[in-house]
């Protein structure tokens, strides 16, 4: 199992929107939206990998969904 966050770049007025769609999926611990690069940040629960990418591949789905990169926790040391 790994934690996860999930980068969201999304189009112009459509963050909200965004952020909802992710709240609403299964995993999510929460979303939230973001200044720089990136629109919105997603945080996931202990997961397995299929388990995160069918939450970045619901998300990337989501209208006015530009670039999603999911970025993979290191286990605690």
């Amino acid at each position: 199992m790994v934690r996860a966050c999930i980068l969201v770049c999304c189009k112009l007025l459509k963050t909200k929107k965004v952020v909802d769609i992710a709240k609403k999926q299964t995993g999510v611990v929460d979303a939230f939206p973001v200044h720089g690069r990136w629109d919105v940040a997603v945080e996931t629960e202990d997961l397995d990998l299929a388990k995160i990418a069918k939450i970045g591949m619901n998300i990337y789905s989501a209208e006015g969904v530009e670039i999603v990169e999911t970025l993979i926790g290191f286990p605690e040391v």
